[in-house]
């Protein structure tokens, strides 16, 4: 049994769903796979909260993404979602990987992370408030962006400017993330065994030429073709061709 706040939570990005597939005959918010939090509100409960609100944020198509930069109409609406995606990206950063003390960038994310758990949960830790608050934060931007879309789409004329400048933003920017199906794809075709993919596609400027690339194209479906062909040309620059 989902409680309250998290029910909310879901609720509103359902709701947001329909809200897209009203006006573009697509849902666009692709679903979250991951695990969905139970009680006991502990620290297992909140890690799980970050995970999904993570991957809400960074893994569920352009929409959200897009969603921030409306938000910069409304100041206060834009720095709250701003600091609340920080947090999670720290968090997520903090509870996933080895953070380095000799990494300046690692140990912002940390201080970043440390600093919220002092102020919502306390020492020794409140893990259910901290969880709280958490799911607080995360609804409190479904419903900024709630009544964000809902002022622009109160004119028939801001609406319809509202979502092309939406379809030209799903068309032409990727996400960093959005690439590592084509690379893992065509490593895999090469038998190039134990790629990291993501370190591949992070070392030097290849996310912004792949990004110059695809918008070359009028459609997604052109786009991945030829960035499939980009990115299998890449490797065998990089790793050359199987005897």
């Amino acid at each position: 049994m989902l409680i309250p706040t998290m029910d909310k939570l879901v609720s509103r990005v359902e709701a947001l769903r329909q809200m897209c597939l009203e006006n573009l005959k697509s849902k666009e918010i692709r679903e979250i796979s991951v695990e969905l939090p139970t009680p006991p509100f502990d620290e297992l409960y909140f890690r799980k909260t970050v995970a999904w609100c993570y991957v809400l944020f960074h893994e569920t198509g352009p929409f959200i993404r897009f969603s921030g930069k409306l938000l910069r109409a409304n100041p206060p609406a834009s720095e709250a979602f701003g600091k609340t995606k920080q947090f999670i990206d720290c968090a997520r950063t903090a509870h996933a990987h080895n953070l380095s003390k000799d990494q300046p960038g690692d140990q912002a994310k940390k201080r970043t992370y440390d600093i919220w758990i002092s102020e919502h949960g306390g020492a020794p830790t409140n893990w259910e408030n901290c969880c709280h608050a958490l799911l607080n934060e995360a609804e409190h931007i479904l419903v900024l962006i709630e009544d964000a879309y809902a002022t622009r789409c109160a004119d028939q004329t801001d609406r319809e400017a509202l979502w092309e400048s939406y379809k030209q933003e799903k068309l032409t920017f990727w996400e960093a993330h959005e690439f590592d199906p084509f690379v893992e794809k065509a490593a895999k075709e090469m038998d190039i065994d134990g790629l990291n993919c993501t370190q591949f596609r992070n070392a030097g400027k290849r996310v912004d030429q792949w990004r110059i690339l695809v918008a070359m194209f009028d459609t997604r479906e052109a786009a991945e073709k030829a960035i499939e062909r980009a990115i299998r040309s890449e490797l065998i620059n990089v790793f050359g061709c199987a005897p």
